[in-house]
C-alpha cells in the first residue's frame, strides 16, 4: 500500500515550487541551480524537484507518496504531468516548500489519494537514500488552470481561490546507489567552528 504524507498548502510564485531534501548535519550543500529556460514541467537538480505551474501566482494543495507500482495514478481524477529520475543526496527526507517562504503549511480540506484521505498537515516522506527513485508528477486542475483564472477575474473575483491546481509527488524505487555520507571534514561552518571555537557571526 502506498505511503501517503499529509496534505500541504505550497504558495506558488513566479509558477513554481519545489520538493526538496533537508540537509543533514556534517552534509556539504550540493549546487542546485534550476534551468527555468527549459519548457519541461519538472526540473531535477540535486536534492530538489522544481514543478512549474501554468499559473504565476497562487496556492496549491500538494501530497507526496511512496510506491511500488510505476505508473499507479493516485485516482482517477489525476492526470501525469511529468516522470523523472531521482536519487537521494543527503538522507531522503522530502518535504515541499513555497517558492520564496519555506516548508509548505497544512492545507485546508482533506484530498482523496491511492483510495484514502490524505489529512491537512505536513507534506513529507523519507526516502531511501541507498534507493534511487522515479518521481512521478501528478495534477488536478492543471490542464485548465489558467482559462478558469481567466474567468474568475472577468466576473471581478478578484480572489484566487485555492487549489486551481492540485498536485501528488510519487517517488517509485527504480534502483540503488552507494548510501550518500557526511563530509569526513563536516560542513563549512562545522570546520570554522573547529578552527575559531566558534561559528563566524553569519552563521550562528
Amino acid at each position: 500500500m502506498p505511503e501517503i504524507s499529509g496534505i500541504g498548502a505550497v504558495n506558488v510564485e513566479y509558477s513554481h515550487f519545489s520538493v526538496g531534501e533537508h540537509r543533514e548535519r556534517g552534509f556539504e550543500r550540493r549546487e542546485s541551480k534550476p534551468d527555468f529556460q527549459t519548457d519541461e514541467p519538472v526540473i531535477t537538480v540535486p536534492g530538489q524537484l522544481v514543478v512549474t505551474s501554468r499559473l504565476q501566482q497562487h496556492t496549491a494543495p500538494v501530497v507526496l507518496a511512496v510506491n511500488d507500482q510505476l505508473d499507479e495514478a493516485p485516482g482517477p481524477t489525476w492526470d501525469l504531468v511529468a516522470s523523472v529520475d531521482y536519487q537521494p543526496v543527503y538522507q531522503g527526507r522530502m518535504a515541499a516548500f513555497d517558492t520564496m517562504n519555506g516548508p509548505a503549511r497544512p492545507a485546508r480540506e482533506s484530498v482523496e489519494v491511492f483510495g484514502r484521505q490524505a489529512e491537512p498537515g505536513e507534506p513529507f516522506v523519507d526516502l531511501d537514500p541507498s534507493r534511487t527513485y522515479r518521481a512521478q508528477v501528478w495534477s488536478q486542475g492543471r490542464s485548465d488552470s489558467l482559462e478558469r483564472l481567466n474567468a474568475a477575474t472577468e466576473h471581478q473575483e478578484w480572489d484566487v481561490p485555492e487549489g486551481l491546481e492540485a498536485y501528488v509527488i510519487v517517488f517509485v524505487p527504480s534502483g540503488t546507489q552507494e548510501r550518500p555520507a557526511p563530509s569526513e571534514t563536516g560542513s563549512r561552518r562545522e570546520r570554522m567552528a573547529r578552527t575559531n571555537g566558534k561559528p563566524p557571526l553569519n552563521m550562528r
